[in-house]
């Protein structure tokens, strides 16, 4: 199942959400700059991740983590890419990236969960029609991509539906050939 919007709206997607949360983060008084302080980052991923899929949410954490250091650590962001910056500020970044890869790693599971489970297949996906099928005198139908099958009825009630549906639809098309064969002068 893919995200509600395609990738390609991941550059405007940042350039627009990510200052917004920048915005919401510079109103916050945190007296810790790590700590609660993320939180608009990690909504801002979340949705990233909710809204246009894994690769953007990473693209989106990594832009978190720019920000974060350029805006709310000025001066502090070279010391840090040169591993002198101070340790609470270092860890913090680092469980704010394990938070991410979290919340990335979960809405990219339950995507892939409600894909599986759910009828609703892929749209790459190429649909080969119903399978039936009979164990132990009961008749079962399944689709491609869904996790199990599902019993109709005894074999026997499904086989004689199953031709009456047919005959209904040899039926239709032979009144349709009927119907061409009227129409035409």
């Amino acid at each position: 199942m893919k995200p509600p919007l395609d990738g390609k709206w991941t550059l405007l997607w940042i350039l627009l959400a990510l200052p917004v949360a920048a915005a919401i983060r510079w109103t916050m008084d945190c007296p810790d700059p790590v700590a609660e302080c993320c939180t608009p980052f990690l909504v801002f991923v979340l949705l990233t991740a909710v809204l246009l899929g894994t690769v953007s949410a990473i693209v989106a954490t990594i832009a978190s983590v720019v920000t974060g250091l350029v805006i709310f650590f000025p001066g502090q962001a070279t010391q840090m890419a040169h591993m002198h910056g101070g340790a609470w500020e270092f860890w913090g970044l680092a469980l704010f990236c394990l938070y991410c890869a979290v919340v990335i790693g979960g809405v990219d599971f339950t995507r892939r969960a409600f894909a599986r489970y759910s009828r609703l297949g892929s749209t790459d996906e190429a649909m080969s029609g119903v399978i039936f099928s009979a164990e132990d005198g009961q008749a079962w139908v399944s689709w491609p991509g869904s996790p199990s099958p599902v019993r109709l009825s005894p074999d026997g009630e499904v086989s004689e539906m199953m031709r009456d549906f047919v005959a209904q639809v040899e039926l239709g098309r032979r009144f349709d050939r009927m119907r061409e064969r009227d129409r035409t002068p």
